[in-house]
This record gives structure tokens, C-alpha cells and sequence, in this order.
């Protein structure tokens, strides 16, 4: 099937559409995924990036103009963005099990500290300041995004980011002085 046909279809809503695209251009966005995602990843978080791209595809369709460039290169965009998403995803996910394990290598400080629950979060946070405790208890108890936590604090995500890389490592530091 041509690339005009696919996009139509997509654009229509015919799902016969993404098994063509599948067919098409599946390996490549694979191949995205791969490059940026490496092969250290489990497999199911490649499965659920590549149908995520194929998902915001579907629904993103109709911004794919023709004159613009060719289809081919619309698809790497989507894959190449969403994949570099899913790294951050899991690298944030990797962070937080880090800080769990470092807490949970402190044998001694294990009875005060419980980083599943809250009690034991609190007791990790309580010597940083207000602001960045509100931040680290959006971001890791209450589980909010970059996104939300700026807009309602009214900061940057990069403010936030640097608040939360720094406070990680005051608590590392804290446990590591245990």
C-alpha cells in the first residue's frame, strides 16, 4: 500500500491502516526504539513504547502534511520522541529504585526507614527544605508529573528536576554518613 493510502486510512480510522503501516515501516520504528532504548531494556517496555508510537500515530495522523516531507521520516520523529519519553520514564523509575535499595542497604537505619511507606519517606525528607519535601512528596508518593508539579508550584521542570536530583543525593549523603 502507498504512503498516501496508509495515511488516508489512518486518518479515516480504518485499522486494517496500522497493519499496513506495521507492515511497512515496523522493523524501522523498531529499529528506533532499539537505538535509543539499547537492548538493556526488558522487552515489554520495548513492546509498550512501540505500540505507544503506533497509539500516538493513530490519533496524530492528520498533522502529517505531505509537503512537509515524507512519511517515513514523520514515523522516525514520532518513534525517535516517544522512545527518548520511555528512557526518561525509566530512568526515573531506575532513580527511584536506587534510592530504595541505597536506603535499604543501611541495616541500621532499616527500622526507621521504610521507603514504601510514608512514615519512613517522611523520615528521609524532613531535613530538606519545605519546598523541595512538597516536591519530592508530588513527585515520589503521590506520583505526579514534571509537568504538574510546575504548573502548580509555578516552577520550571528544570528547577524541579534540579530540585529532586539535588535532594536525592542530600539523602544519599545522609544515609551514606549512617
Amino acid at each position: 500500500m502507498e504512503d498516501k493510502e496508509i495515511v488516508q486510512k489512518i486518518i479515516e480510522k480504518d485499522p486494517k491502516a496500522i497493519e499496513d503501516l506495521i507492515n511497512k515501516y515496523g522493523k524501522l520504528i523498531f529499529g528506533v526504539i532499539n537505538k535509543i532504548l539499547n537492548s538493556s531494556n526488558e522487552r515489554w517496555e520495548i513492546e509498550e513504547c512501540f505500540n505507544d508510537i503506533l497509539m500516538t500515530l493513530w490519533k496524530n495522523m492528520y498533522l502529517y502534511k505531505e509537503e512537509k516531507g515524507k512519511l517515513i521520516n514523520f514515523i522516525i520523529s514520532v518513534a525517535k520522541f516517544k522512545a527518548i519519553d520511555y528512557k526518561r520514564k525509566i530512568q526515573k523509575k531506575n532513580n527511584v529504585i536506587e534510592l530504595k535499595e541505597e536506603v535499604l542497604r543501611k541495616e541500621e537505619f532499616q527500622d526507621e526507614i521504610d521507603i514504601n511507606d510514608q512514615e519512613g519517606f517522611y523520615n528521609l525528607i524532613k531535613e530538606l527544605k519545605e519546598k523541595d519535601k512538597e516536591i519530592f512528596i508530588r513527585r515520589y508518593l503521590l506520583d505526579e508529573s514534571m509537568e504538574k508539579i510546575s504548573k502548580d508550584l509555578n516552577l520550571t521542570k528544570e528547577y524541579i528536576y534540579n530540585k529532586l536530583s539535588r535532594g536525592r543525593k542530600k539523602i544519599k549523603e545522609r544515609l551514606e554518613g549512617i
